[in-house]
């Protein structure tokens, strides 16, 4: 009989090992490779979404530039005219209106601001006591240049001593003094009556 002696290193199972691992890293790098391609195909397709939103947003935002524009100079137009005819409704006479209200007011009493509106005027006099201000509000009732007249607060104060320099002087309480009233009036002008010039 003769033996097998086989002389020859193995060398096959190498080869198969190395056949395997070339396997492999073609397989992962196609698994890489494709995930790159499909990551590129939808960043793509991403991109293309977004330029066309892109392009509608800015087509929208002229749009409503444009529309802004348009409300901005019919508003401004607008406001010019309505402020035209709004002067044009309330050009009466105040004259008469501020002799009226200076005429009927107490001897003690001062006349610190008014706000003339389309149809009324609104009144700040300062009063020294409450009688005062119900005397003055009954003789704008029997005015006939008002149709209305509407107390709309009432609220008192205390004088300040200044001294000759200006500074406030800290005064202690004094019972003689009586705290003055400042009242916000509304008077609803007669305008067919102020039309005629105040004459019946």
């Amino acid at each position: 009989m003769i033996p097998d002696i086989n002389l020859l290193p193995k060398v096959e199972r190498r080869q198969n090992n190395s056949k395997l691992l070339y396997i492999l890293l073609a397989i992962i790098a196609l698994l890489v490779l494709s995930l790159l391609v499909w990551q590129y195909f939808s960043a793509r397709s991403n991109l293309a979404s977004i330029l066309n939103e892109e392009q509608a947003l800015l087509a929208q935002r002229d749009q409503l530039q444009s529309e802004l524009d348009n409300i901005n100079n019919a508003k401004a137009q607008f406001t010019l005219e309505q402020s035209v005819q709004f002067l044009d409704q309330i050009s009466y006479k105040v004259t008469p209106l501020i002799k009226e209200i200076s005429n009927l007011q107490p001897t003690n009493s001062y006349l610190r601001t008014y706000e003339f509106a389309e149809k009324s005027v609104t009144i700040w006099v300062d009063f020294e006591t409450m009688n005062d201000i119900s005397n003055y509000v009954a003789r704008l009732n029997n005015s006939a240049y008002f149709l209305d007249v509407q107390v709309s607060t009432i609220s008192n104060f205390e004088l300040v001593v200044e001294s000759e320099n200006g500074e406030v002087v800290e005064d202690t309480t004094n019972f003689n003094e009586q705290p003055r009233y400042t009242t916000n009036i509304t008077l609803i002008i007669d305008e067919a009556y102020l039309a005629t010039g105040g004459e019946e």
